[in-house]
């Protein structure tokens, strides 16, 4: 991650009010990170941020719901693979 982007990565995780933030499975050539809050935490959609070369954007919900989805098959198949061993 270019410093630029985590420059931005950090800001919009300021302006989440989040504690910090945690690298995901990357998805579809992006670089992926979700906010890190204290305690348990209700918002409703989930808080994607996509990270691709100088940029960092928060995913909108469609997108952000997507990579859920996606990530949540990647680790079922996970689970499996260690299962079979």
């Amino acid at each position: 991650m270019t410093r630029k982007a985590k420059k931005e990565l950090k800001s919009i995780i300021h302006e989440l009010s989040a504690k910090g933030y945690k690298r995901c499975i990357d998805w579809k050539g992006y670089e992926v990170y979700q906010p890190v809050y204290r305690g348990t935490l209700y918002i409703g959609d989930p808080l994607v941020i996509f990270v691709s070369g100088d940029n960092a954007w928060l995913a909108p919900n469609d997108e952000g719901e997507e990579y859920i989805y996606y990530r949540s098959l990647k680790m079922e198949e996970e689970e499996k693979a260690a299962r079979q061993n």
